[in-house]
Order: structure tokens, then C-alpha cells, then sequence
């Protein structure tokens, strides 16, 4: 068989007519030839709004009973789309993340994926049915409901890619690929025709929402090569493929977390508990060792209650941890970005000679990051991607 994946995300589903334009192309790639896996995300603000509906009843929620209520939201997608699916006369079948064998681990509400048994995708396929997938969650070892936290719809797709051998995974959203900064606060950004996993990872990981980074991870695990399009009109794509020992001899891109919510502790602080505790997050310092004083920041984009979650921490840290924020951060992104000499210096130069204030700057080995205050974000990205050579070329052997 040939099978291929596509991923759709919520916003290309919120519309009825957008809705049945899947539908469509979903029916064209049946109609050539191919075995297909669609994932879905819940439609429009769905989540949003069943997360607020939620608030309303329960102050402190329960994340296992959130995961009920929000895994609803990917399933009517799911089943809408087969409705639409069969409308337009191909045979397709809907599934749940449990029922298309997506297994995690039991950290509600922001799960990771441990495996996937393919088995009833592949002869729903053998069928000549499109399968048609709910995103962003999966079963538990107890047999519970799990999310995988923001952008997990994309971790399933790679997921679902790699179980079933496709290879290939294709990821629809409002943009017609990668490009060197969000066009929404860098208008004159630029697409990017191709970007290895291992700069996506890094641009993911320092805040650039295309791809969710767990997806990445996923990706550069299993082989599986990732191409972003646009679900509606027309467009372009960016490939983004696994690319061993190669790399690029310049910045990427620039990335930013809008806010972070700080965690700092010092060496009087339980940090093994501490790590334990914010262990299902994706934290954006790396991890020191124990007994090591420093900081955890934490994108506020992936916590559906951030407030609880400092709240949390502050009755149960009550030594040695101090809980604060928000704060953002820009990063210039790029194969040994971080590792040149002198590069917070020129970081760090470049926004104070705007007016900008910089609290920190930190090397990674792939990026150079400024901590700024969350006001600064859209000039800051302007000013480090018209300051940084950002070029879409080929990549080049640098290993």
C-alpha cells in the first residue's frame, strides 16, 4: 500500500464549507491511488471554549476529567469529516486516538506517546477505507483518556506516519509552510523551501508554533519526513527531513515565546521533586544538576491554567523556590549559532541600541536568546530578523 498521512488543525476545520474543501482533497488523494490516514484537530476555538465551559463549573478541575470533556472536541472532528467523507461517496471510517492504538503515559493533559499498535488502521486501509483519526490524545497504561497538551494533533499525525510506514507526513494549516519568523509579527518574513528536523527542533523549542516539538522529536526518531502546506487557497510548502551531519552556516530563523512563567530555586530548594513535578512540561532552560541553584521557564502557551500551576508550586515549594513572570524572549536560530564568539554581545547590542532592555542573554548551541520584557516581542523579532542574514539556500556539509 501507499499510504499517506495528513494532518489537518482546527482552524482549516472551523468552517462547515472548509470542513467539506477537506473533504475534497482528502477524496482527490483516494482517488489517485493512495491509502488515507487523516488526523484531525478539534474545530475553530473548540478547546478554548470547552476548557472556559469547564472553568465555569469547576474552579481547580480535574485534568483526568478534562481529558474527558477536551478529547470530545478532536472526535467530532473525526466524525464530521467522515460524514463528509461519505457524502461525497468514499468509505471512511472515524476513529478515537485509543481506538486507532495511540498508547501514553498517565500525565493527564499533557501526555506523551509511548507506542502505537497500527493494526486496526492498516485493515481498515486493506478495506480501501480513509481513516480518519482524533488528535491530541491517546489511552493510558489504565485504560483512561489522555491529551497530549497544545499542538499534540501533530505529534499524532508523526506518529501514525511512523506505525504505519508511511514515511511522509503532511501537516495543513493557515500557512503555506516554515517561514523565518511568524509572518504575523515579522511581515516581511520569508518561506522557507526546505529546513532540516533538527533546526525545526531548535526553532520549536525556542518557541516558533508550525510544529509542535514533540512531533519533531518524533520525527527525527522514526525517520519520518514532515511537509507543511496550506489547507486552503493557494501556496507554497516547506519539506522539513532529516538531514544527518549537514546544517547551515548561518540563522535560520528568530523565534519567541510571547510570555514564560519563571521558576527559580536556589540550592535549599527539593529540586529532584521539583524537576519531578514540572517533569511533563516542555521547559525551555535545560535541566541542571541536583542540588545545582538556577531557573526552569516555562512557555505559558502550553498550560491551560498557569496561574494554578504557580499557585501549585508556591504551597508546595515553600523553600528555596520562587515563582514569577511573565517574561518573553526572542532567539536568532542557526546550525552553532550559539557557539560563535561573542554572540550574546552582539544579541544583547543589537535591541539595547533599539531601546530595547535585555534582562539576560542565554547561548544555546543552535540559537542565541534575549530575556525581554513580553511589550518588546514584535520589534525585537523585527529587529533580529533585518539584523541577522536569514536566507533561504541550500543546506550545506559543515560537519
Amino acid at each position: 500500500m501507499d499510504i499517506i498521512v495528513q494532518k489537518y488543525g482546527g482552524s482549516s476545520l472551523a468552517e462547515d464549507g472548509q470542513l467539506r474543501a477537506v473533504a475534497q482533497r482528502v477524496a482527490r488523494c483516494r482517488e489517485e491511488g493512495k491509502a488515507v490516514v487523516v488526523v484531525v484537530s478539534a474545530r475553530g476555538k473548540t478547546t478554548s471554549q470547552l476548557l472556559a465551559r469547564a472553568g465555569k463549573l469547576n474552579s481547580n478541575p480535574e485534568h483526568r476529567e478534562l481529558d474527558m470533556l477536551l478529547a470530545a472536541g478532536e472526535q467530532a472532528s473525526a466524525s464530521m469529516l467522515s460524514l463528509a467523507l461519505h457524502d461525497l461517496g468514499h468509505e471512511a471510517v472515524s476513529l478515537t486516538g485509543p481506538q486507532a492504538g495511540v498508547k501514553t503515559c498517565d500525565a493527564h493533559m499533557n501526555a506523551r506517546i509511548k507506542t502505537v499498535d497500527p493494526e486496526r488502521m492498516l485493515e481498515t486501509l486493506e478495506e480501501g477505507k480513509i481513516v480518519v483519526v482524533a488528535g491530541f490524545q491517546g489511552e493510558s497504561p489504565e485504560g483512561d483518556i489522555t491529551t497530549l497538551g497544545r499542538g499534540g494533533s501533530d505529534t499524532t499525525a508523526v506518529a501514525l506516519a511512523a506505525a504505519v510506514g508511511a514515511g511522509r507526513c503532511e501537516i495543513y494549516s493557515d500557512v503555506d509552510g516554515v517561514y523565518t519568523a511568524d509572518p504575523r509579527k515579522v511581515p516581511d518574513a520569508t518561506r522557507l523551501s526546505m529546513i532540516s528536523l533538527a533546526e525545526m527542533k531548535t526553532l520549536a523549542h525556542h518557541g516558533a508554533g508550525v510544529l509542535n516539538e514533540r512531533a519533531i522529536d518524533y520525527a527525527i526518531e522514526h525517520g519520518v519526513t514532515i511537509v507543511c502546506r496550506k489547507a486552503h487557497g493557494e501556496g507554497g510548502e516547506t519539506i522539513v527531513r532529516a538531514e544527518p551531519g549537514l546544517g547551515r552556516s548561518r540563522i535560520v530563523g528568530v523565534a519567541c515565546h510571547d510570555e514564560l512563567l519563571q521558576v527559580e530555586f536556589d540550592e535549599s530548594a527539593d529540586h529532584e521533586n521539583l524537576h519531578e513535578r514540572l517533569d511533563d512540561l516542555d521547559i525551555f532552560v535545560p535541566e541542571l544538576a541536583e542540588g545545582e541553584s538556577g531557573r526552569y521557564l516555562i512557555s505559558i502557551g502550553q498550560l491551560a491554567d498557569d496561574e494554578g500551576l504557580a499557585n501549585s508550586i508556591r504551597e508546595e515549594f515553600e523553600k528555596g523556590v520562587v515563582v514569577g513572570g511573565p517574561i518573553a524572549s526572542v532567539s536568532a536560530v542557526g546550525y552553532k549559532a550559539g557557539s560563535e564568539e561573542g554572540a550574546e554581545d552582539i544579541a544583547r547590542k543589537e535591541l539595547e541600541s533599539e531601546g530595547i532592555a535585555v534582562h539576560e542573554v542565554m547561548r544555546f548551541e543552535h540559537a542565541v536568546t534575549c530575556l525581554i520584557d513580553c511589550n518588546a516581542v514584535e520589534r525585537a523579532m523585527q529587529i533580529f530578523h533585518d539584523r541577522f542574514e536569514i536566507t533561504d539556500t541550500e543546506v550545506a556539509d559543515v560537519a
